[in-house]
């Protein structure tokens, strides 16, 4: 058997162990990478649709809408809606947040054996009492022959809500294999932990993982259109039996 192959059976085979950590995400979450270049502008939507959990949870949907440019090389700036709502009996709808998320690569791709960068976002909800989100965490992607691989993880904290939640661990995983441009097949995970106050235990909560496709279709003239949806499964209690989600952006 090929080193290649042994490559490529090996980061599949993580993907899967990192799925069955615990983890929890939006029905339109999605994962982070550090694909980007300078001057690059994009029009975004990601979707998501989340069935019923286990615990009787309702099912919910969500779309973000997004612009978002890179001010150079290494800095990646967007700005974004969330629109939210909760179907099967419970409320909701409409504008549910505005969020300014920043991505910063430390170096040009290939550069180094792992290509790093970070993460910032600041979300505001359009409940005053809900405060302010932010999140910061590290990102890192790796190319091994065919595969690209990406493992982020990122810590959540609300200030001025009336009842905070405590601090949120989460990760987002996927790999993804370079068939053609058009159709690239792979896996993605997302989840993570919460501690359950200052110091306490970490509590595991739900946790998704499925397959998933990517693809871009270049236009011509700097312009592409790129895609990615997943089928993810819940693989805990608590978790939706079934999540899909999807990323549209029109690259210019």
């Amino acid at each position: 058997m090929s080193i290649r192959t042994n490559r490529i059976r090996g980061a599949l085979a993580f993907a899967l162990c990192t799925a069955s950590m615990a983890a929890c995400a939006d029905p339109n979450d999605y994962v982070l990478d550090l694909d980007f270049s300078a001057g690059e502008q994009e029009l975004e939507a990601k979707m998501g649709a989340a069935s019923s959990a286990p615990a009787g949870q309702p099912a919910a949907q969500a779309i973000a809408l997004a612009w978002g440019r890179a001010l150079g090389n290494q800095w990646l700036t967007e700005l974004y809606g969330q629109f939210a709502n909760q179907v099967n009996g419970a409320g909701g709808g409409g504008l549910d947040a505005v969020s300014w998320e920043n991505i910063v690569r430390f170096a040009e791709p290939g550069e180094y054996a792992v290509d790093a960068g970070v993460t910032l976002e600041i979300e505001r909800s359009r409940a005053a009492s809900e405060g302010w989100k932010v999140t910061l965490g590290p990102l890192l992607q790796k190319d091994i022959d065919e595969l690209q691989v990406n493992a982020n993880i990122l810590l959540t904290r609300q200030f001025g809500a009336q009842a905070a939640p405590p601090l949120q661990v989460s990760y987002q995983f996927q790999v993804k294999y370079r068939a053609t441009p058009l159709l690239e097949p792979g896996v993605q995970a997302l989840g993570g932990l919460r501690l359950a106050a200052p110091g306490g235990s970490a509590l595991p909560r739900d946790h998704r993982a499925g397959p998933a496709v990517f693809g871009r279709y270049r236009l011509g003239q700097g312009r592409a259109i790129q895609y990615n949806a997943a089928l993810l499964f819940g693989l805990a209690h608590g978790a939706p039996d079934t999540t899909l989600r999807a990323q549209v952006d029109y690259e210019f």
